[in-house]
């Protein structure tokens, strides 16, 4: 199992996984892993961000740095370690982040006449999985500026922008004056569904501060902790996770924070507005919601879960607010609706982004075998029988040095230029070169 580096990114809790360059970068975007079944969401929402993050301006001359919090928790099975490093760094993130796990204390007062034990929350893997250890994120003083996105999320424009909230048009902070001290903790959010005047805590805009942590460890139902101040002040959650408790914790996000503080909902465009509106009333989710950026599969089945998955069974309980076709109507679109095509499309971008990034690795990797150059004006010149047969021979060449089939026939092409000719399947071409096909 890979160990964690001595290096410290916060000086405190945060251990990063792999060899990552320090120190880090002034502004990030994070996401969060608590679970191995949300390895592919997060690589296809971090093939989003990369795929559609801005240059670098005047403002801003450094790209924000691509970071993945990981749960000590997942840490139990060494294999779980080495999954995510090889699935994740350097692909589609610069820094594997491990945190300590913070678990959800049950508490006895919410349990039934029977003596059965309180439920935390409405979502079993919450607390199982999450924890309060997506609070975190808080901590890591090392960054200046965060920008959270959850792995379930979907990017489709540009938020690069959302890291120069609190900061005038020349990329200083806002409150850089005498009058003002520089603002720590949250700094934006967007609405949640319901209540509207609650965020929710899938898409965050934060400035890590350990002060703050500690007062938010401190604040925590049946913590038995007091803050810096020594006051024993407790939270709440009303959902019994992290957008419950930090809507407890910043109850003046809606009335008293800067406007910048509350983003558009497209920001944070749940796609539950998308099942319950769409069919009977499509301009809800079209015309009502200004400019999507970052569309939220926050409620099950993910996207990525097949039908009848245990991780698919295991759902937020239906709300009974909702007759049956409602809810039968929603759980058929959470199954295979326009969004989950949506975010399938962009899973497989991802995937074929690892495919090129590993035959691009191993390509270069090669020379000392059967070096790899680019002959693409020797044929150019050559007719396409005798290019034909180049790249048959380049395909054996790289077959022996133990590339499999699939990369071998990708290289081969790529080394003659073929690779500017369009989509193949790269199984198919093996067949046709050798007749086949």
């Amino acid at each position: 199992m890979p160990t964690p580096s001595k290096n410290s990114i916060d000086g405190g809790e945060g251990k990063s996984l792999g060899g990552a360059p320090f120190p880090p970068r002034p502004k990030a975007i994070a996401t969060f892993i608590s679970s191995m079944d949300f390895l592919p969401g997060c690589q296809t929402l971090l093939h989003s961000v990369k795929t559609h993050l801005a240059p670098t301006t005047p403002q801003d001359p450094y790209p924000p740095e691509i970071i993945v919090l990981l749960s000590s928790q997942l840490l139990a099975r060494s294999d779980h370690a080495t999954k995510i490093n090889n699935h994740l760094l350097p692909k589609f993130c610069d820094r594997v982040i491990i945190v300590n796990h913070i678990s959800i204390a049950k508490d006895a007062e919410d349990g039934d006449n029977n003596g059965n034990e309180g439920k935390p929350s409405h979502v079993r893997s919450w607390d199982e999985n999450c924890g309060w250890t997506k609070l975190r994120l808080f901590e890591l003083e090392g960054y200046d500026k965060i920008l959270y996105i959850d792995a379930d999320c979907l990017v489709v424009k540009d938020v690069g922008h959302l890291l120069r909230v609190d900061e005038d048009d020349n990329g200083d902070d806002a409150g850089n004056d005498s009058t003002r001290e520089k603002r720590v903790g949250l700094l934006a959010a967007a609405p949640d569904i319901f209540p509207p005047d609650k965020f929710n805590a899938g898409v965050m805009v934060i400035r890590p501060s350990k002060a703050v942590f500690e007062d938010m460890m401190a604040c925590l139902p049946n913590s038995t902790s007091s803050n810096q101040m020594g006051s024993r002040k407790t939270c709440t959650s009303y959902d019994g996770g992290d957008t419950g408790f930090l809507n407890s914790f910043y109850p003046g996000w809606y009335n008293d924070m800067p406007s910048y503080s509350r983003l558009p909902f497209g920001y944070n465009a749940q796609r539950f507005m998308h099942h319950c509106t769409y069919d009977k009333q499509p301009k809800y989710w079209d015309q009502a919601i200004d400019d999507i950026r970052i569309i939220h599969f926050s409620s099950s089945p993910k996207p990525w879960e097949k039908k009848g998955s245990k991780s698919s069974n295991d759902a937020e309980d239906k709300p009974s607010y909702l007759d049956g076709n409602d809810a039968n109507s929603i759980q058929k679109a959470a199954e295979g609706g326009e969004l989950e095509s949506m975010w399938q499309k962009a899973y497989e971008n991802s995937q074929a982004y690892i495919l090129h990034h590993d035959v691009t690795q191993k390509a270069e990797a090669a020379p000392a075998r059967a070096k790899p150059q680019r002959h693409a004006p020797a044929a150019a010149k050559a007719s396409p029988q005798n290019t034909h047969r180049m790249v048959q021979n380049r395909y054996k060449e790289l077959r022996k040095t133990g590339m499999n089939t699939k990369e071998a026939m990708l290289v081969s092409r790529a080394e003659y230029g073929l690779d500017k000719e369009g989509e193949i399947d790269p199984g198919k071409a093996v067949g046709q070169m050798f007749g086949l096909m």
